[in-house]
C-alpha cells in the first residue's frame, strides 16, 4: 500500500482516563458478545462447571466457533474460486453439439442455359464439317425437336432425417483488453476478501482483549472491594470496643459503621460487574460453563519501540488499507473494461460435422476461420460507462489516501496511550507502597488515639482507589497495546508482548 508519508508528530493529548476507559471497554465487550450471538432474553451467570482459558487459549477457541470467521473465510473461498474460474477467458471454447431432425427441402434447376449450350456446341460442328454439313438437313430437325422437349428448369423436393453431431470452437484471439480486467479485477477481489479476513480477525482479537482482560480487571476490583470490606469490618470491630470502653466517641464510631456500610455495597456492585464480565466472556467463546481466565492483567516496565516503526508497519500491512488497495486495484481493472467496450474483437472459429455424409446439401464437413466484430452503436453509452469508472478509481484512491492519515493517527494515539498507562502504572506501582504504609501507620494512632476516624477512612480509601487504578492502567495498557497492534497491521504480535510482560497483576 502506498500511503504518502507525513512527518511522526508526537501528541499531548492523553489516554483516556481510568474508569471510563474500563466502563467503555467492558460495555463494548459486552456489545461485541452480543454481535456474535442471537440476542437472548436476558444476559444470566453462566451455570455450568467453569473452564480455565489461557489467552492463546482463548484465542483459537474463538477462531473456531466464531461463525463471523467462518463467514469470512468462506468469502475467501468463494473469491478465489471466482478467479479461478475466469482464469482460462483467453482459451479457447471448445463444444458438442448433437441434433436430429427431420426437413424439407424444394430445389429449382435451371435446364436453359444447359440446353442452350448444347444447342450452340451442336450447330456449330454442323457447320464446321463437311459431314456435318451433309448431314446438317437431316439432323438438325430432329435434334431442334429433341432440345425443344427439354423445358427451361426442373423442380424437386426432398424429406429426409438427419443425425447431426458437431463439434464447435470458439477462440477470443482479442477482446480488447476485456479478459485481462475481469482476471485482474478477480484476483483484487480475493485480495480484498483476504484483507477482510485479516481485518475481521483483529477485530475479534481487539473484543477477546476487551472482554477476556475485562474479567481479570472485575476480578481485580472484586479482591480489592473485599479487601476493603474487611480492613474497615477490622476498624468498624476495634471502634466498638473503643465506644464501649469509653474511649472513642459515637460520632467516630459511627463514621467507621458508614464507612464499613460503603464499602458492602461497594463489594456487592463489583461482584454484579464481575458476574457480568464472566458472562459477557462466556458468550463470546460459545461456552456452556463459567470462564476463568489464567492470563493475568500485564504491562512493561520498558517503553515500546518508536512510535514510526509501528505507523511503517501500518502502511505496510494494515489490513485495512489492503482492503481498500484492493478495491482500488478493482476500480482500475473497471477502467479497461469500460475502455475495451469502444474496441473491436477478432476471434478464431472452427466446426465440424462427425455425420458429413448424411448432412444437408448446404452444409460443410468442417469449417475454420477468423472474424471480427465491432459495435457500431450500442444501447450503452461507452463514453459515460468509462467515465464512471474513472471515478470509481478516483473514489477508491481518495479513501485510501484519508484511511492512511486515519490509521496512523490512531497509530500515535494508541501508541501515547500504551505509554501514558505504562507510566500511570508504575508509578502506582510506588503509590501503593505508600498507601500501605500510610494505612498502617493511620491505624496504629487511631487505636491509640493518636488519628481520628475520618483519617483512617481517608487512608484506606485512598489505598483502594491506588489498588484499583493499578488495575485499570494495566487493563489500558492491554487494550491500547491491543489497538496499537491491530491498527499498524501486528496483531499477531500480541501473545509474544504477553510472554514478554515483566509486570503481571498477580491472581485476585
Amino acid at each position: 500500500m502506498n500511503c504518502r508519508k507525513s512527518e511522526t508528530r508526537r501528541t499531548g493529548e492523553p489516554a483516556p482516563g481510568g474508569r471510563g476507559v474500563v466502563l467503555i471497554a467492558l460495555l463494548a465487550a459486552a456489545a461485541a458478545a452480543h454481535a456474535q450471538q442471537p440476542p437472548p432474553a436476558a444476559l444470566q451467570a453462566p451455570t455450568g462447571a467453569p473452564r480455565s482459558y489461557s489467552f492463546d487459549a482463548a484465542q483459537e477457541r474463538l477462531a473456531a466457533t466464531s461463525s463471523g470467521m467462518t463467514a469470512a473465510r468462506a468469502g475467501v473461498d468463494a473469491s478465489r474460486s471466482s478467479a479461478d474460474a475466469v482464469s482460462g477467458l483467453n482459451l479457447p471454447i471448445v463444444s458438442v453439439d448433437a441434433q436430429y431432425f427431420r426437413y424439407q427441402k424444394t430445389i429449382e434447376i435451371s435446364l436453359a442455359a444447359g440446353r442452350n449450350l448444347v444447342e450452340q456446341a451442336i450447330n456449330g460442328f454442323l457447320a464446321s464439317s463437311p459431314i456435318g454439313q451433309a448431314v446438317a438437313p437431316i439432323v438438325s430437325g430432329p435434334v431442334n425437336n429433341a432440345l425443344g422437349q427439354i423445358p427451361d428448369s426442373v423442380s424437386g423436393t426432398i424429406t429426409d432425417n438427419i443425425w447431426r453431431p458437431t463439434l464447435t470452437m470458439l477462440w477470443p484471439l482479442y477482446t480488447g483488453g476485456m479478459s485481462t480486467a475481469t482476471q485482474d479485477a478477480a484476483q483484487a477481489q480475493t485480495r480484498q476478501a483476504e484483507a477482510e479476513l485479516t481485518a475481521y480477525s483483529d477485530t475479534l482479537g481487539l473484543q477477546l482483549v476487551a472482554t477476556y482482560f475485562g474479567q481479570q480487571l472485575a476480578a481485580q476490583v472484586v479482591a480489592t472491594s473485599r479487601q476493603n470490606l474487611d480492613r474497615f469490618q477490622v476498624h468498624y470491630d476495634n471502634a466498638l470496643k473503643m465506644e464501649r470502653q469509653g474511649v472513642l466517641a459515637k460520632a467516630q464510631r459511627l463514621q467507621m459503621e458508614v464507612a464499613r456500610n460503603a464499602a458492602e455495597r461497594q463489594l456487592l456492585r463489583a461482584q454484579n460487574e464481575y458476574e457480568t464480565a464472566q458472562a459477557v466472556l462466556t458468550r463470546l467463546l460459545q461456552e456452556s460453563g463459567a470462564v476463568q481466565p489464567l492470563t493475568p492483567l500485564f504491562a512493561q516496565s520498558q517503553p515500546l519501540e518508536p512510535v514510526q516503526g509501528f505507523i511503517d508497519s501500518g502502511r505496510a500491512s494494515s489490513p485495512t488499507l489492503a482492503r481498500l488497495a484492493a478495491l482500488r486495484d478493482v476500480s482500475r481493472s473497471g477502467v479497461k473494461a469500460a475502455q475495451s467496450l469502444a474496441l473491436p474483437k477478432v476471434y478464431g472459429f472452427g466446426s465440424y460435422n462427425f455425420n458429413s455424409k448424411n448432412a444437408v446439401l448446404p452444409d460443410p464437413d468442417w469449417i475454420v476461420g477468423v472474424g471480427l466484430h465491432y459495435t457500431l452503436f450500442s444501447n450503452v453509452d461507452r463514453k459515460s460507462a468509462e467515465g464512471a469508472a474513472r471515478a470509481r478509481e478516483q473514489q477508491a484512491g481518495a479513501a485510501m489516501d484519508q484511511a492512511c492519515n486515519d490509521i496512523e493517527t490512531l497509530i500515535i494515539r494508541s501508541h501515547q496511550g500504551v505509554e501514558t498507562s505504562r507510566r500511570q502504572f508504575m508509578l502506582l506501582n510506588t503509590n501503593i507502597v505508600a498507601a500501605n504504609e500510610n494505612v498502617r501507620v493511620h491505624t496504629l494512632g487511631f487505636r491509640e488515639g493518636q488519628a481520628n476516624a475520618t483519617e483512617v477512612i481517608d487512608a484506606q480509601v485512598a489505598l483502594s482507589v491506588a489498588n484499583t487504578q493499578r488495575a485499570a492502567a494495566a487493563y489500558e495498557y492491554d487494550l491500547a497495546l491491543a489497538q496499537l497492534l491491530a491498527a499498524s497491521g501486528r496483531m499477531n504480535e500480541f501473545a509474544q508482548h504477553v510472554a514478554r510482560a515483566d509486570q503481571r497483576m498477580s491472581a485476585p
